[in-house]
């Protein structure tokens, strides 16, 4: 800490442990909107919504496979 203070970063320890403060509550904001995204999905494909991995996975393998097949 006392690298930014020197380094002209911040003007005092207190700034630094303000600044440091804030960035840990935007990092546990962001880790919990994850966290919740996460639920949201567990609960949604217990739920039956959304698609299958062969769904979803299906085209690209089929789109990629005749790009590969082209190039031969």
């Amino acid at each position: 800490m006392l690298n930014l203070i020197e380094s002209g970063k911040y003007s005092s320890r207190t700034q630094a442990l303000r600044d440091s403060e804030e960035l840990q509550a935007w990092r546990e904001a962001r880790l919990k909107e994850l966290d919740d995204s996460i639920t949201r999905g567990k609960a949604q494909a217990a739920a039956g919504a959304g698609k299958t991995v062969d769904e979803v996975f299906g085209p690209l393998i089929a789109k990629y496979r005749a790009m590969a097949n082209a190039k031969k």
